[in-house]
């Protein structure tokens, strides 16, 4: 692998990517333009020339591996403490899972969430399931909500309480696992970065995808409760649902995370 020696020409070569050995331009996020040509490719994968150069230091640390464990966070919802999460993730039947487990209490509504996604180690999806419970303390009711969805190929099996239905998605797509951290690890977490992929998303949509782009931002001075820390910051957007700040230390665990959507500011500061 061939660096590059100073920042000048480091510059020059933000806004193309390499593309399957050949380098071009880029034009926003949306599209790839080589010559009159517009590119087409599974996950549309953007790098800034990965596979030749990289402009991070030698000794800059950047996460080497997915990381897989259990972190617990405080979750803080527009300023305000409201609730605890925990995040893992581990290998089962040499599958990856990925759960997300949110406890979250604002007034007399008490919601408590279970995300469990799970993909094959090169990020096929297999299985996503969501539990939800909504309780009114005011009111004593409890409103419980179940989905999942399982993945053949192309084919769907989609199930919302008792309701099931069956269809078909014919393009390549991910889930919220690993896929993004993964190809940014490929790319040695290079400033500037891109990735982008279609997902599967049901909040949204239950028969189609929605684009996701992953952005590297570099390295930023955050405060992650009392502490003050170096993190490296990556950028994901969900179409028009959301957008996420990621925090990561150099074992590629998320120290925080801010989530923007719906106008409301969603925090998560890792606590030990």
């Amino acid at each position: 692998m061939q660096r590059v020696k100073d920042a000048e020409q480091c510059q020059a070569l933000r806004g193309q990517v390499r593309h399957d050995g050949i380098i071009v331009q880029t034009d926003g996020y949306d599209h790839l333009k080589y010559g009159g040509m517009e590119l087409r490719t599974k996950f549309l994968v953007l790098f800034i020339a990965a596979n030749i150069m990289t402009c991070t230091s030698a000794n800059t640390p950047v996460p080497k591996s997915i990381p897989e464990g259990t972190w617990n966070y405080d979750l803080i919802v527009n300023s305000v403490k409201a609730g605890k999460a925990t995040f893992s993730n581990t290998v089962s039947d040499n599958n990856y899972v990925v759960k997300t487990e949110l406890y979250l209490s604002v007034g007399p509504i008490e919601n408590k969430s279970l995300s469990i996604v799970t993909e094959t180690k090169d990020f096929k999806p297999v299985k996503l399931e969501e539990y939800n419970t909504v309780t009114d303390r005011s009111t004593g009711n409890v409103q419980e909500i179940k989905k999942s969805a399982i993945f053949e190929g192309v084919n769907i099996t989609f199930q919302s309480g008792d309701k099931k239905s069956k269809f078909k998605i014919d393009e390549d797509f991910i889930l919220n696992g690993n896929y993004f951290i993964s190809e940014l690890i490929k790319s040695q977490f290079v400033q500037d970065t891109i990735v982008q992929a279609h997902m599967y998303e049901p909040l949204v949509e239950i028969d189609s995808t929605i684009l996701a782009i992953a952005e590297v931002k570099g390295y930023s001075s955050v405060k992650v409760g009392e502490k003050s820390m170096k993190l490296l910051h990556l950028k994901l957007r969900i179409e028009n649902l959301k957008s996420i700040d990621m925090y990561l230390n150099e074992h590629g665990v998320t120290e925080k995370m801010i989530i923007n959507m719906l106008n409301n500011e969603f925090i998560m500061e890792r606590i030990n």
